[in-house]
Parts: structure tokens; sequence; C-alpha cells
């Protein structure tokens, strides 16, 4: 090709970053070169941490206390160390000579205000925080009301950003002004985001001076978009775009498995749930290999628990499987009274029909096909399978509400680093998966793990939790989860993150 001749996908790439950073605020040309432009599904509909927290904190606008490293494992943050004697009370040193985006320097009353107005909010409103202290200028003291070791991981998540104090006020946040490598600079409502190199970064200085995030709920259109050149990034694509990406020598294909799993949640308090057979019975009449080579096209390993022992090491390796087994299915029901009068038939007991419903959401695609699947295997072992798909917010508001058989989700099981998380799961009160689930000796596990300070102590406690609930099984983990990500070839040192708590800009070129 002549030296001054443009390919197509450049000058595809040319046009697409020119409209994009029109609207971003007429950037130069020089910029252009150094700028990113990255595709996720989720808009930005907020600037307030509290409620945008997650794509602030991606884009590097944001930073917090902690943070959690490429293990998955509590990391220093803006916090450099801390300590603490009884999980009650932690001290925390600040990392010196940090600056906010317009100048000001971070000192630990800013810390408290952000924390202080984090743990007033409703999502963090349950942390057991009694008072916040600043016995120093790069000092911090948190006092608990009880031990509460989780504490820590709680302070990575994305709405304990801190911001410079002005930033904040009655109303909320009109614009996020943070430590993190990049500043924001404009949004589109809804839209996307720019944010610009923060020249006084604490940390290595970035090499990209712009950043322009886009909400694209789209997969397809994700795709379609990078291949064009308009954009740099499409995150979260399909395991059946792998090929695509791969045969394709300006693009590049990034999998990496994440802890978040898809999973069956059972009315444990109703029939035919409330019979744990009849549970066990489901895991083993589903294929889940097949869903995994099919659906997934391989990319995914079958859930062991809910922990993949590939991202953390607070699985339980140790649990027996619920292996594919349709006689052992058959056999279970049977047990509880479940008969058939023939291979196929729907099973029946005291005459009533053995029918379920199974509710599951589009907005993650492959969880209504998952969903079909099931329906055709438990058909082969006598249970009818009704599916509807519905809005998540309808799933928990009838779940929460009254009876229901079972439904398919998908969440993250560690989107902050600590196993307490297993509570959301798993504790009578605390659950936030409405399954019924009532055990009082997993209750004291999770509470004595709470309270525990030794790493290892813990890990104990966790793997008798996972060990129960595999038994009790109210929620049937099915698949684990592996991420898909698309680059173009040219974007250099990106590294996915395990719980997706950073995109890791700053050590990214273009």
């Amino acid at each position: 090709m002549p030296e001054n001749t443009l390919s197509r996908r450049t000058l595809l790439r040319t046009s697409g970053a020119l409209a994009a950073v029109t609207a971003a605020g007429c950037l130069g040309s020089e910029d252009e070169e150094n700028t990113i432009r990255i595709g996720s599904p989720w808009t930005p509909d907020s600037l307030d941490p509290l409620t945008g927290g997650s794509y602030l904190k991606r884009m590097g606008i944001t930073e917090t206390l902690i943070d959690a490293d490429y293990d998955a494992e509590i990391a220093p943050g803006l916090a450099t160390s801390w300590s603490t004697d009884d999980a009650t009370t932690w001290t925390f040193e600040l990392k010196p000579d940090v600056s906010f985006h317009d100048g000001s320097t971070l000192d630990s009353e800013a810390v408290a205000g952000s924390l202080e107005r984090a743990v007033d909010s409703p999502g963090l409103a349950d942390l057991p925080i009694v008072d916040i202290r600043t016995p120093a200028e790069r000092r911090l003291e948190i006092e608990l009301e009880r031990p509460f070791t989780p504490l820590l991981a709680h302070l990575t998540r994305p709405e304990t950003a801190i911001l410079q104090p002005t930033a904040i006020d009655d109303d909320g946040v009109d614009e996020p002004v943070s430590t993190g490598p990049f500043a924001f600079d404009s949004w589109t409502p809804e839209t996307s985001v720019t944010a610009v190199k923060h020249d006084a970064y604490h940390g290595p200085e970035p090499s990209l001076e712009t950043v322009v995030y886009e909400g694209i709920h789209d997969s397809n259109t994700r795709l379609l978009k990078l291949q064009n050149g308009e954009l740099d990034m499409a995150r979260i694509l399909s395991a059946s775009t792998i090929d695509t990406l791969e045969s394709d020598e300006e693009l590049a294909a990034h999998t990496y498995p994440i802890p978040r799993s898809r999973y069956v949640v059972f009315d444990t308090d109703s029939e035919p749930f409330d019979d744990v057979r009849v549970r066990r019975a489901v895991l083993h009449a589903i294929d889940r290999e097949e869903v995994t080579d099919t659906l997934l096209d391989g990319e995914t390993d079958v859930a062991l628990g809910p922990f993949p022992s590939s991202v953390t090491h607070w699985a339980n390796e140790d649990l027996e499987p619920y292996e594919f087994d349709p006689d052992t299915a058959a056999s279970l029901l049977a047990d509880a009274g479940w008969e058939t009068e023939s291979s196929g038939a729907v099973r029946r007991r005291d005459g009533t029909p053995l029918e379920i419903d199974i509710w599951t959401y589009s907005s993650r695609p492959v969880l209504p096909q998952i969903a079909t699947v099931i329906q055709e295997q438990l058909r082969t072992v006598g249970i009818d399978v009704s599916v509807a798909t519905m809005e998540p917010g309808a799933i928990t508001e009838r779940t929460q509400s009254g009876e229901f058989d079972a439904f398919i989700w998908s969440n993250s099981v560690l989107w902050y680093p600590d196993p307490d998380r297993l509570a959301d799961f798993f504790h009578s009160t605390e659950t936030v998966m409405h399954s019924g689930y009532d055990n009082p000796a997993v209750d004291r596990l999770l509470e004595t793990g709470r309270e525990t300070v030794d790493r290892d102590e813990r890990k104990q406690l966790y793997d008798e939790i996972q060990e129960i609930v595999h038994e009790d099984l109210p929620i049937a983990f099915l698949t684990d989860y592996t991420n898909v990500h698309g680059t173009t070839a040219d974007v250099d040192g990106y590294r996915p993150h395990p719980i997706e708590s950073t995109y890791g800009l700053e050590s990214v070129s273009i």
C-alpha cells in the first residue's frame, strides 16, 4: 500500500472517531490518536457514584479507598495500608501526594465526607459503621458496632468512590471530581461519557489522552461498530463471536473467567421444591455439558458450586459434582412420591401432575435458551415445564410477594471480593434470592465468618457453608461464566479484570 494511502478500515475508524470526538467536545487531531472508544451494554444514566458508580470507576474517573487486584483479592487503593485488632475499629493510612482532578489535595476529611454519604445510602445502609474519624490529615478511622471483616471488600464498591467535597451538594453530584487517572469531561445522558487524562495522577502517567464510553445495549451492534472502526473495545460479546474476532487480523479476542454464575433458584417453601429430593433430581436431569457446549460454545465450565475455582481460592473444590444422570433423577422423584405410568409421561402424586413454571429474563439472551433446553430435558424424567420470560424487576417482585416454582438468574457471586457474598444467596433473612431457604447452621457460619479475622479460619467456615448448601440445594448452580471482549489489534496493554471493577485504562495504549 502506498505510504499516504488510507485503508478502508482506517477511513472508517477516522470518520467514527471524528463523530465521537465532535460529540464529546471537539478534541484536536493530536488527541484523537490517543483516544479509546469503549462500547458496553450499560448506558450511563448518572454522574453520581451512588447510582452510576460502576462505569465511573471502570473508566478510571473515580477511585476508592480499597481496591481489588487481578487475583480478585483486597489491595491498596487510596489507602496504602490498614490495620485492626478485633475487626471493629479499623485504621487506614492514606496515600500521600494525591490530588483531585481540580488540583486540590486528598485528605482524610474528604475521604470521610464521601464515605459518610455512601454509608447513609440505601445500598450500603446495612454496613455496621457507627463512626468515621479523622485523627490526622492522612489517617482515617472507621468504627463498627460489631466485628465485620468484609468491611474492606465493601470499601472497594464503586458507591464508595472518594469525591472532592465541593462536588457533592444536597441534590447529589453534577460532576464527579475524583482522583482517578482520567477526569470527567462531558457526557450525553443515556448515551456516552468522555474523560480526559489527569495530568497530575498519583500513579503511572496514562498513555491515553481521552476515553469515550458509549452505552450500546445490543451486542451485535457493539460487534459491528468494532468491525467498522467506530469502537476500539466492544465489551460483553457472545461466545459465538470469538471465531469472528480471531479470524480478523485487525481485531483481538479477550476471553477470561469471571465470578459470575447462571443458576436456578427453587422455592423451597412450596411443592414440589420443598422436597430436597426433587431439587436434586432436577440437577441430575439437566445435561449441563450440553448447555455449555451448544449454547456457550464450550467456552464456559459446568459449575461445581457458587465460586469458580478458576477465579478465587474461596471455592470449595472438594464438592462432589451432580452428574448428569436421568436414572438417578427418576429414582429420586419416585422416592418423593412422584410416579409415572410410562416413559416420558408426566409424573403424578396423589393425582396431581408434576407441573412447574420456570421464569427467566431476556436481557441476558442466553438465559431463555437455557430455560428451553432445561424444559426439554426435564420432560424426559416426567416433569412438565412451562417457561415464561419477563423483566428482571417483575421476577424479583413476584418472588418476594408470593409463591413461585423456580427461576433462572445470572449474577456475580463475588462482585465485592469477599465470601460473605454467600449471605446474599443463603442467609435466611438477608438473602436477595428469595428461595425461602432457612438453615440455622448456615446462618451461624455466615455470621461467624464475618467476625473472623484469620484468613485460614474463614476459608474453613466458607468451605463448610458451601458443602451444606451443596447438599440442601436451594439454588442449583448451572454454569460458570466466561466474558468475551473484542478490541482492535492496536490496543496494547489491556488486561481484563476478574471482577470487572476497572478497565485498567491507565496501562493501555493505542
